[in-house]
């Protein structure tokens, strides 16, 4: 491939469309939330947990959060892995959610 080849094709990428880099960044940077998001639940949980409040509302905003993850991750991709794994996450935080709200009702 030759000077001329990429750069044509460089100029008729699409304006919005990110590289590899770009993508590789936003995927890090995805996960990085999504673990700092289960460290904030898992310490809230043990706070609520030694306050003797119920704390399954925190564990089910993180599945929520995980849920999303998958569901934005299958329509880029349309596997049917990410797809199962959003039902799931969201399926078991709406439980865990149903729990949470008969145990403080």
């Amino acid at each position: 491939m030759n000077k001329d080849e990429v750069l044509r094709r460089a100029q008729d990428k699409a304006p919005n469309k990110l590289d590899e880099m770009e993508l590789d960044i936003l995927n890090k940077g995805c996960k990085t939330g999504v673990l700092t998001g289960l460290i904030v639940c898992v310490i809230t949980m043990v706070i609520k947990i030694f306050a003797g409040v119920p704390y399954y509302d925190v564990f089910s905003i993180y599945c929520f959060m995980a849920g999303a993850q998958w569901f934005y991750k299958w329509s880029r991709l349309r596997t049917k892995r990410d797809l199962c794994f959003g039902f799931l996450w969201c399926g078991l935080a709406v439980c865990i959610f149903i729990g949470y709200l008969t145990e403080i009702f």
